[in-house]
């Protein structure tokens, strides 16, 4: 093994091991192991900046254009409409429309902004019909990544794994637009059918996080508060106080002068300037809101920061979304008084005990916020794509006269990369700057919709996949590969390939997998002397088959803190679905897509 293959090896390894553990975003990790590996010599700087120019990555831009212009001019929310109007008042009746609703959209439009239009929809269903939305959203976001699979746009995946081995010998062209459509709407079928008839028994009857904090919930909040030099507070012992009354929240430390202080906490006497840590329930952070001569967190009065009153105050509760500008900020650097006219009341996190002051807490994606404002400033953070809101219906969309405009790039984009020969990057290029020049996006939604995170690790990966290709590394992982499955035939192969990746996906991104493993099946398919179209195949359904955890795909991570989910209901439900396809997509691949 030579140095160079040692190298990427090792980096291969970090970067696997940082991404599953989660010390670091997936971006700045797979960009790190750009900038190493043009540090150590591995890639030339033509080699490495030449994924900058991968169709892929054009493309995979342009799709979230045409994505956020379907969400903001409400085509979406047509099919949504249209499904609450067709459901009955059983779970069935509601999976059997929206699940193939869904699935079909998918394979066209990005299935993120897809389930953050569907997760309001089904909760406000769910609540009418006084159903769980437990038992409904898992298998939303499991027929949205089926659907992908359908077709080449269906997401991210497909494309990167089609213009990966796109220039090859024997597959100049990559993958076409339906490639993928006769096994992924095998694999879709299926999927829908499992999930209505395993559903009933699997899907856990939990109270969503809407729902909870809707009741007498255990969704425990956390906020800080300070006491004011006026407030009837200052004097008073714990039991002398209104929070001794309150029945869902609970003092875990006071400060005083930035210490912690450490006796118990019936014997201190609050002092004006106490910031006092609290877990709380929702019904108690309205309580604490309104009592006399205290602060929920200190605001910096002399900077002017009051909330003004432009309309009806309410308060809302909403889940960081993926591409928030929230995400990654604490709450003091985030500002939101000056820039939205709005305050975070209190911040949930589950599965996590938030120990560090609040307005230093760092807000991350699938936090979920009680957020104070007019109607009107909840309206402008929610344009902004910061939050996902569960405790109101969502927002009118205010494009709906663009809607046709929208629908027709995406459709005409469409048929044109069906009936002919223009490269899939170059239409969505075209598409894209339909909707921009039309107006069906706003100027700061143009970026905004982007997520620049996947591009960017998308990049940071393409050199990963490139340094193992010119170091060697690509033909070694193929010839081990050949080793452990010698005497097998390509059928064999293919079924372990299909494995592989689903088993990677669940701890890395599938982008990142599907960069990664597209060489080295390439190099399988040309050593085993079988047409490489089986092998694309098999990674792209493998690397989106991701239903057992809520970390390995993005819409299982959006439902996992909008349903109230256990990381174990993914396993339950998940896995049966992750074996299922796996023995269909290695039954059905070869018999679809011949090894000649």
């Amino acid at each position: 093994m030579s140095p160079d293959i040692a190298i990427v090896f090792v980096l291969l390894i970090a970067a696997f091991v940082v991404m599953t553990l989660g010390w670091m975003s997936t971006d700045i990790v797979a960009l790190t192991t750009m900038a190493i590996l043009l540090g150590c010599g591995i890639l030339t700087d033509e080699q490495a900046f030449e994924v900058f120019s991968n169709p892929a990555v054009v493309t995979i831009g342009c799709m979230f254009i045409l994505g956020a212009a379907l969400e903001g001019t409400g085509a979406l929310d047509i099919l949504g409409d249209f499904g609450d109007r067709q459901v009955g008042r059983s779970e069935l009746s509601v999976l059997a429309v929206f699940l193939p609703v869904v699935a079909a959209t998918s394979a066209f439009v990005n299935n993120t902004p897809i389930i953050l239009i569907f997760i309001p929809i089904i909760t406000r269903i769910a609540r009418k019909r006084n159903l769980r939305s437990s038992r409904l959203l898992i298998p939303l976001s499991f027929a949205s990544i089926l659907g992908g699979c359908c077709t080449l746009i269906g997401t991210s995946t497909n494309l990167l794994v089609s213009n990966t081995a796109a220039g090859t010998p024997g597959n100049e062209t990559g993958l076409d637009m339906f490639d993928l459509a006769p096994i992924g709407i095998i694999l879709t079928l299926a999927g829908i059918l499992y999930l209505l008839l395993a559903g009933k028994r699997l899907l856990p009857s939990r109270e969503s996080m809407s729902e909870a904090l809707r009741s007498t919930s255990r969704k425990d909040f956390f906020t800080e508060l300070v006491i004011l030099r006026s407030s009837p507070l200052v004097g008073k012992t714990l039991e002398k106080t209104p929070f001794h009354n309150l029945t869902h929240a609970s003092i875990r430390e006071v400060i005083r002068n930035r210490k912690t202080l450490t006796l118990p906490l019936d014997e201190i006497v609050f002092h004006a300037g106490d910031r006092l840590s609290l877990s709380v329930r929702h019904s108690s952070v309205m309580e604490i809101r309104n009592l006399e001569g205290i602060e929920l967190f200190e605001q910096p009065e002399s900077m002017g920061m009051a909330l003004k009153e432009t309309g009806r105050a309410v308060v809302v509760e909403g889940v960081i979304s993926p591409q928030s500008r929230l995400e990654g900020n604490t709450i003091r650097q985030l500002d939101l008084r000056r820039r939205y006219g709005v305050r975070i009341l209190a911040v949930h996190r589950r599965g996590m005990n938030m120990k560090q002051d609040f307005e230093t807490t760092r807000l991350q994606f699938g936090d979920t916020l009680l957020v104070e404002g007019t109607e009107s400033s909840i309206r402008h953070l929610q344009s902004n794509r910061s939050i996902l809101l569960l405790s109101e219906d969502p927002i009118p969309a205010p494009l709906h006269h663009k809607r046709h405009i929208a629908t027709g790039a995406m459709i005409g984009m469409v048929l044109m990369a069906t009936f002919t020969s223009i490269d899939i990057s170059v239409l969505a290029l075209m598409a894209a700057l339909a909707v921009v020049i039309t107006g069906c996006l706003r100027r700061n939604e143009i970026y905004q919709s982007i997520d620049w995170r996947i591009l960017f690790m998308i990049i940071g990966m393409l050199s990963l996949g490139k340094a193992m290709a010119e170091s060697g590394g690509v033909d070694l992982i193929a010839n081990w590969i050949q080793e452990a499955t010698r005497g097998a035939g390509p059928w064999i192969v293919l079924s372990m390939v299909v494995l592989t990746c689903s088993i990677l996906t669940t701890f890395l991104s599938n982008n990142a997998v599907a960069v990664m493993v597209t060489p080295v099946v390439i190099q399988l398919a040309w050593d085993l002397g079988v047409d490489v179209k089986p092998f694309l195949i098999g990674v792209a359904i493998g690397c989106s088959a991701c239903f057992a955890t809520p970390i390995g795909y993005q819409t299982n991570t959006l439902v996992y803190g909008a349903g109230g989910y256990q990381f174990r209901d993914f396993l339950k439900i998940g896995i049966p679905l992750n074996l299922l396809v796996w023995i269909l997509a290695s039954l059905f691949i070869p018999l679809i897509y011949s090894f000649e």
